[in-house]
């Protein structure tokens, strides 16, 4: 054989054996791990939502009678106290079937007073067998269908006077106006509906605030849990609040149900203001502005008709009597009154009645308005959180430690004994988390699981342990399980993986595959 032969066998056997022995000695993959402390703490169980907040007891005022608005009394932020006249409906068609049905009694008990006359004649003749028994019984009849007849106009009488009395609308409950809409001259008609004139707030030193809280968490929501919640005029201050009531009324709204939860809070005055947020003391009903002390009770200082009398007698013309001069006195005492006072729209300032009945007067009664300053105003958007749960001093993990899976960063070991990285356990008693998946299918009537685990380094190796997950304050989560102890370094996360070829490969916290999101 020629030397260039042994020669170039020799060097194709050197790079074989330089391949194999690159090959059996190249860098394995190294994973720099990612790992936290398992320690004791406290966990908070929160549940956030956004709800409304309105006053704790709030009346739609609205008319049962149909008409024209005549007078309103009241406006926005005006106090008014229960039985107040606050909006008059115009009478004239209900005055009208007053009217009618006065007259139609009239008639009815006309007719039975007739009916009783013929019916007493006929019983008379009858005894005296001078009728027959078949006209005694005909006058009876006529007699008890006017009584009937009577007994019907006394209840369309009564009717005509409900109607009558329903076109005066007044407040049911103290409080304060927070809401009008109508205004004089509009027409209401209550034939289907009831049309609402006024929203009255029965107490504004109470507020309540209403969210919407989903079917997955209503369980969780107890009557008398703490809540905290801000409101965007004031975003740096918080409210307390207390749950008072879980409604059992589901609500539908696109497939998804929830459940409306109330809360009561006390309002509070605005920060900076200095004093404590009061009503003013409400006038009596008809006060007016300025000394006068009502409509018609005249002013303060007004002269004695008594006194004028004793002392203008001797003076008066011969033949006045006491009746004439107080007659004379008041309508003086009345022009007076009414030269005095200033107009606006048409109508006497100092005449509420008057004021009532001019579109936009309303605005101008000067009765007694709420001048609170309080915090929380009615429709205000609240966002909430409500602690449901609470322990202390117990072993937590980030969140993140139960989401991770590492099994998408390292080789599986074929000669590794029992389940290999990522490979179901079958466990009992597990709860929804960031696990391995496990159950016995449809056949059996269960629905799939899965199990809560953390990994740690065992040899340099990551390690499953099966944990039993607790409450999640949506930064750490409650764990309890066996070989669990204090200051473990449990994986959350890789830094980096150096490859053969010497390139890092791209950073990862939380790989996908088995795991998934803890719910």
């Amino acid at each position: 054989m020629k030397r260039n032969t042994w020669i170039g066998l020799g060097i194709g056997l050197a790079v074989v054996a330089g391949g194999a022995i690159y090959l059996l000695n190249r860098p394995k993959d190294e994973v720099k791990w990612r790992t936290a402390k398992l320690d004791r703490g406290n966990v908070t169980q929160r549940i956030n939502a956004t709800g409304a907040v309105s006053p704790v007891v709030q009346v739609a005022v609205g008319t049962q009678v149909s008409g024209v608005i005549s007078a309103l009394y009241v406006d926005y932020n005006s106090i008014v106290k229960k039985g107040q006249l606050v909006a008059q409906i115009d009478p004239t068609i209900w005055e009208t079937q007053l009217k009618d049905a006065e007259a139609g009694l009239a008639r009815a008990r006309t007719n039975m007073e007739d009916a009783r006359r013929q019916y007493e004649r006929a019983k008379r003749l009858a005894a005296e067998k001078l009728l027959a028994d078949q006209d005694l019984e005909a006058k009876q009849v006529a007699y008890q269908t006017a009584v009937a007849s009577t007994e019907n106009a006394k209840a369309a009488l009564d009717r005509a006077k409900a109607s009558l009395d329903y076109c005066n609308i007044t407040a049911p409950v103290d409080g304060v106006v927070i809401s009008r809409l109508a205004d004089v001259g509009q027409t209401v008609a209550a034939s289907f509906s009831t049309p609402n004139l006024f929203q009255i707030a029965q107490d504004l030193s109470k507020m309540k605030v209403q969210v919407n809280i989903g079917e997955s968490d209503i369980d969780e929501i107890k009557v008398g849990q703490r809540a905290l919640f801000t409101v965007d005029s004031l975003p740096d201050k918080q409210f307390s609040a207390a749950v008072s009531l879980v409604r059992q009324e589901p609500i539908t709204t696109q497939n998804v149900v929830n459940y409306v939860v109330e809360m009561i809070v006390p309002n509070e005055p605005l920060p900076g203001s200095g004093e404590e947020a009061k009503a003013p003391a409400p006038r009596e009903p008809g006060q007016g502005r300025g000394p006068e002390v009502g409509r018609g009770g005249g002013r303060e200082g007004a002269p004695d008709p008594e006194k004028a009398w004793e002392r203008m007698k001797d003076r008066l013309p011969a033949g006045t009597t006491k009746q004439d001069f107080f007659k004379r006195f008041k309508e003086r005492q009345a022009a007076g009154e009414m030269k005095a006072m200033p107009s606006a729209n048409s109508a006497p300032a100092g005449d509420p009645k008057a004021l009532a009945r001019v579109p936009g007067g309303a605005s101008q009664l000067g009765g007694p308005k709420f001048t609170g300053n309080l915090a929380l105003r009615s429709g205000m958007t609240a966002n909430v959180t409500i602690s449901t749960n609470q322990v202390r001093d117990v072993l937590r993990v980030p969140n993140s430690a139960l989401r991770f899976n590492p099994s998408a960063f390292i080789k599986e070991d074929k000669k590794t004994e029992g389940p290999r990285l990522g490979q179901p356990v079958v466990m009992g008693g597990g709860r929804p988390s960031g696990g391995a998946q496990t159950g016995t299918g449809s056949k059996g009537g269960m629905v799939a699981r899965r199990e809560d685990r953390i990994w740690v380094l065992e040899n340099g190796k990551p390690k499953a342990i099966v944990v039993k997950a607790g409450i999640s304050d949506g930064q750490f989560t409650e764990v309890t399980g066996e070989g669990l102890t204090e200051g473990m370094q449990v994986l959350v996360g890789v830094e980096s993986t150096k490859q053969a070829g010497g390139s890092p490969a791209p950073l990862s916290g939380a790989p996908g595959g088995p795991g998934g999101g803890r719910r």
